[in-house]
């Protein structure tokens, strides 16, 4: 548990997030990351040197990764701190959120920045030496296309892990299909009132998109409505139920939090009436080849260690690829559809990875403060069969 990690109000910001090969997809994402940053302390009044340490979460490597940590710290204008890069596929920003949450708790830091970003789109395309080919000939991978195409401990991609769980839990096309409309409907609640909701948090990006041409990139890319009629005319493999609609898509953006003590939150908060703290981290692993079951493990782990239940959450945000995330965590957990994934999630706005937890953690805490308070639960699976899992609370 923690008791000392607190995150000022509106002290966060996601981008929107662009659909694969789209508006970002020739953006370097620690350069735009960069950018985001320094527009987002325009906006709060912050300066850079108010941080004593990062944490940087990104996944897919970009030119100069290897000093993409201190690299950012530079760009978004402190030179003089730096701290760890976190890659854990989907579950980055999760984890990230509690190195600093420990930092914090264990005295190290004071005031850290915890920012996220990568580009799904153009992945790196690599040529590992091999001395033992024939002729030295190197052995290619493609970082993206690869990861999406299979899992080496799974043996399966991972929409074979998703298929594998329908499978146990008797899950039906039916259902899928339905879940996935329903994802999509509360997703469009953030659109409403000329997305009043995502105003909350989304901070829009300039965009160089020619050496003399500048755009303003202001809301999500790529979102494909769901319907009936639409879910219905799309194929599956036979004997299947996940569908081209029944799932995430790749995507490119950033986001961000302040982690810090609770004078420091208090000191940077948008209001001092409202309080956020972070209450506690959970980690789990499921059966291999079954990864959208790690999210509702590694949820109940974090439940435990708060001390708390289901029946005590207020609001429930997943990062779901698939709709068998969701329709697990209902069938063990028995989370009520009125507090799971409002106002959207990953399976509709897109997966960038390293900000994708991000973004869901920053939209759980407005949702928590829309409805006054409460103890809110952000869960999510990751490559590998893994999952991990915050619990917050806001007063």
């Amino acid at each position: 548990m923690f008791s000392k990690a607190f995150v000022p109000y509106k002290g966060y910001w996601s981008s929107p997030f662009s659909r694969w090969q789209g508006m970002l997809a020739n953006q370097d994402s620690v350069h735009l990351a960069a950018a985001a940053t320094r527009q987002f302390f325009t906006l709060r009044g912050y300066t850079p040197d108010l941080f004593d340490g990062i944490v940087f979460g990104t996944t897919i490597p970009q030119k100069s990764w290897f000093y993409a940590s201190p690299y950012y710290a530079s760009l978004m204008g402190n030179p003089k701190i730096s701290g760890p890069l976190m890659a854990q596929a989907c579950a980055t920003s999760t984890v990230s959120l509690n190195y600093a949450a420990n930092c914090i708790e264990n005295g190290n830091n004071q005031t850290m920045l915890v920012a996220t970003t990568d580009r799904m789109s153009n992945g790196p395309n690599i040529l590992w030496p091999n001395p033992t080919g024939p002729g030295g000939q190197p052995t290619f991978e493609s970082w993206v296309m690869d990861g999406f195409a299979m899992d080496p401990m799974a043996e399966t991609s991972p929409t074979g892990t998703a298929e594998n769980v329908a499978k146990k839990h008797g899950f039906t096309r039916e259902q899928s299909d339905a879940m996935a409309i329903a994802r999509y409907n509360k997703y469009t609640d953030a659109l409403k009132n000329d997305r009043e909701f995502q105003k909350r948090y989304m901070l829009p990006l300039e965009v160089q998109v020619s050496r003399k041409k500048t755009v303003v990139f202001a809301e999500d890319e790529g979102i494909t409505p769901c319907t009936e009629e639409g879910m219905a005319r799309l194929k599956t493999k036979p004997g299947c139920v996940i569908t081209f609609g029944a799932q995430t898509h790749p995507a490119d953006g950033n986001a961000g939090m302040i982690v810090t003590t609770k004078a420091k939150a208090d000191e940077l908060s948008a209001d001092k009436n409202i309080t956020i703290q972070l209450i506690a981290y959970g980690a789990a692993r499921a059966d291999k080849a079954h990864m959208p079951e790690a999210a509702t493990f590694a949820a109940q782990n974090s439940l435990k260690n708060a001390g708390l239940s289901v029946a005590d959450l207020a609001a429930v945000k997943t990062h779901n690829p698939f709709t068998v995330n969701d329709l697990t965590m209902q069938k063990i957990m028995g989370v009520d559809e009125k507090i799971f994934n409002n106002y959207g999630s990953s399976m509709i706005f897109g997966h960038p990875q390293g900000p994708t937890t991000m973004r869901l953690f920053v939209e759980l805490i407005e949702e928590l403060v829309i409805l006054g308070g409460g103890y809110g639960l952000l869960s999510g699976c990751a490559a590998g069969d893994s999952g991990a899992s915050l619990i917050v609370k806001v007063n």
